[in-house]
């Protein structure tokens, strides 16, 4: 099957299996650390597909308070680097995060970078990662999504 084929029939699968969820819980995703950058547009349209709504403006900056104040219901960290290994739990106290909600249902999540960061037919398993964090009772995790252990 051809990488474009396959991305549209993935695309149709997530669809059809989150058609009538309901409420489309609000996603902060983010792509770099320091500064704090939202992830690309592509990534807001992923996180449509999935089901939720992204916060913000794609490929910005943001401030921690800012996330904070729109109470994220899920986040995900896609860092370009570190591959999947962002201390998710040192981050979240850091930046004070630790009263949102997705904190506090452990919906916060690293999705290995290559698989949301790199336009190009890789996004297929991104999307599958996104589709796993966001409804998380429809899909099962794939390699490369991380959930958050919890916070103290």
């Amino acid at each position: 099957m051809g990488n474009a084929l396959r991305l549209y029939t993935e695309i149709e699968t997530v669809r059809g299996r989150i058609a009538g969820q309901g409420s489309r819980p609000r996603v902060y995703c983010e792509e770099w650390g320091k500064p704090m950058l939202r992830s690309q547009p592509w990534v807001s349209e992923l996180v449509s597909i999935a089901g939720g709504d992204f916060l913000g403006t794609p490929a910005t900056q943001a401030a921690a308070e800012d996330v904070i104040v729109a109470d994220p219901e899920v986040i995900v960290i896609a860092w370009c680097g570190p591959g999947d290994r962002v201390p998710l739990e040192k981050l979240v106290k850091e930046r004070a995060w630790t009263g949102s909600q997705a904190v506090r249902e452990r919906r916060v999540y690293c999705i290995r970078d290559e698989l949301l960061t790199t336009p190009a037919p890789i996004l297929v398993r991104g999307l599958q990662a996104l589709a796993a964090a966001i409804p998380p009772e429809i899909f099962a995790a794939p390699e490369g999504l991380r959930r958050i252990a919890g916070v103290e």
